[in-house]
């Protein structure tokens, strides 16, 4: 431990302290590690941190750790959890304010009393944290029929590496650099500050959800299934097309399927349900229930830590083409027809086939994002696309020139 790290640790509060060797990134672990209780503790931390040249990465329940570039440096694991309450909730008004480390779960379940929830279904599954969800922005299975969580978010409190807190409140207020402070945050994974908490809009629980599979031949006769559901405006939360391994691993037989999930009033859902059976019929499928527990499956599998994830950018009539494409690689995928993506899971990808896939995509104007890898790819291979990292490049120069948060994440020295 070097003499700023054992200063550091000092420094902090004795309660707060946790075990380094817990928290390891890459193979690497820390030199301190402290879960603060307040937003004080929180900036005082960030600032002597960066008086002294120490490397920080925010963290919470570490499901989404492989997001980015392998990090330069890790002196200090912020454990954003001591951080968990509910600040403020107003049901009458449909808003709540929350403190970063709150996991979703603990949220839903609080808000369900209400009849109140935040539509937002991040992978791998609702033990995630609100500052995570944010700092993340991983899309799941609702993404093009429910807001993105960053779109109901209309106030937040960010600490920045020099110690200061900066808070914003309703939906236009922006900070002193004339940036709309939630949307600055939202993705950044952590590395232009810190979000200590965040304050929705939230929507009326639905009172009934409906979930079905329907087998199909093929994957590009899912594909037009699919479409054609998208198109028939139902009340739906989540549609998608599963590859025949990614039907498997969730329960469902060994064929292309189409999985839709239905949300509203019962007597919407009765409705939507015949208009989906002669839909279904005249394709020549078979409409029946998606087995229990299918959707947590597919988001567990879209947060998986092992082998490599890949999320693609496609329009939707190019996803059977990329689903296909993936199953050259030995991997499964599935897309949402919504949102325009495709994710591929594979035990393992190379380097050249990740390039071509992403050239390909690229030239339709599309993306590619390594969600999960191996370090050595994750170097070799911009994760995040080279738009999205030049711009986050430029504020990260302006929020945190002494590169205190997560450096390298974005590319080496940022």
């Amino acid at each position: 431990m070097t003499s700023g790290t054992a200063d550091l640790r000092e420094a902090l509060p004795a309660d707060g302290r946790r075990e380094a060797p817990d928290y390891p990134i890459d193979g690497a672990a820390p030199q301190i590690a402290q879960q603060p209780r307040t937003r004080e503790e929180l900036a005082g931390l960030l600032a002597s941190a960066t008086e002294a040249g120490l490397a920080v990465v925010p963290q919470g329940s570490r499901s989404a750790l492989d997001l980015g570039r392998p990090i330069d440096r890790y002196d200090v694991a912020l454990d954003m959890r001591g951080l968990d309450g509910i600040v403020d909730y107003e049901p009458a008004d449909m808003t709540v304010q929350v403190g970063a480390g709150m996991t979703l779960r603990a949220l839903r379940a609080h808000l369900a009393e209400h009849g109140q929830y935040l539509p937002a279904d991040p992978p791998p599954g609702d033990d995630v944290t609100i500052g995570g969800l944010l700092a993340t922005a991983r899309p799941g299975a609702w993404r093009g029929h429910m807001p993105a969580a960053r779109d109901l978010v209309i106030g937040m409190e960010v600490a920045l590496p020099d110690g200061s807190l900066v808070r914003s409140g309703g939906r236009v207020v922006k900070n002193v650099s004339g940036y709309d402070l939630h949307r600055l945050h939202t993705g950044a994974l952590g590395t232009l500050g810190v979000i200590v908490e965040a304050s929705f809009k939230l929507v009326p629980l639905p009172p009934a959800t409906r979930s079905f599979a329907v087998r199909r031949p093929s994957v590009r006769d899912a594909a037009r299934l699919a479409i054609e559901l998208r198109d028939a405006a139902l009340p739906g939360r989540a549609l998608s097309v599963l590859a025949p391994e990614a039907a498997v691993r969730l329960g469902l037989p060994d064929d292309a399927h189409v999985l839709l999930e239905l949300a509203g009033y019962e007597s919407a859902l009765d409705a939507a349900t015949t208009r989906i059976r002669d839909v279904t019929e005249r394709s020549g499928g078979g409409l029946g229930d998606a087995p229990s527990g299918a959707w947590d499956a597919l988001r567990a599998l879209t947060g998986a830590t092992d082998g490599v994830v890949l999320r693609l950018g496609v329009p939707a009539t190019r996803i059977a083409a990329t689903i296909e494409a993936a199953r050259g690689l030995r991997g499964t995928a599935w897309g949402h027809v919504a949102a325009g993506s495709v994710v591929i899971h594979a035990p393992a990808i190379d380097v050249t086939s990740v390039r071509v896939l992403r050239r390909n995509v690229e030239a339709e104007g599309g993306f590619l994002v390594v969600e999960s890898g191996p370090p050595a790819l994750r170097a070799v291979v911009d994760p995040l696309g080279a738009s999205t990292r030049d711009l986050v490049g430029a504020l990260k120069r302006q929020f945190d020139p002494t590169g205190t948060l997560s450096p390298g994440r974005w590319e080496v020295g940022l």
